[in-house]
């Protein structure tokens, strides 16, 4: 039992999953960026972050099918990006190369 209940901690606590790619490559990046930087955040954040990672991904995986919404998407995606790099709790890290 204790050995369950320490396996359920670890796993709440780690973002150890990956998103499946949306197919496009400006939201796939923020998404792979955000997804490696959300063990950054403070516990209580992390699973929030993973909800929305997940969220977004099926979001944007459905309206990339739409040819008339794609350049939108990808202009969010990197508007959003721009943004974390500069105001989020995790700048620094998203930031990086």
């Amino acid at each position: 039992m204790k050995n369950r209940l320490a396996l359920l901690f670890v796993l709440a606590a780690t973002p150890a999953f990956a998103v499946d790619p949306t197919g496009v490559p400006q939201c796939d990046a923020l998404l792979k960026r955000y997804e490696a930087c959300s063990g950054l955040l403070k516990p209580k954040q992390v699973h929030a972050a993973q909800k929305e990672l997940l969220d977004a991904a099926m979001g944007i995986r459905a309206a990339s099918t739409d040819a008339a919404k794609r350049p939108d998407l990808e202009r969010y995606c990197t508007d959003r990006f721009e943004q974390m790099k500069k105001d989020s709790d995790i700048a620094e890290c998203m930031s990086k190369p």
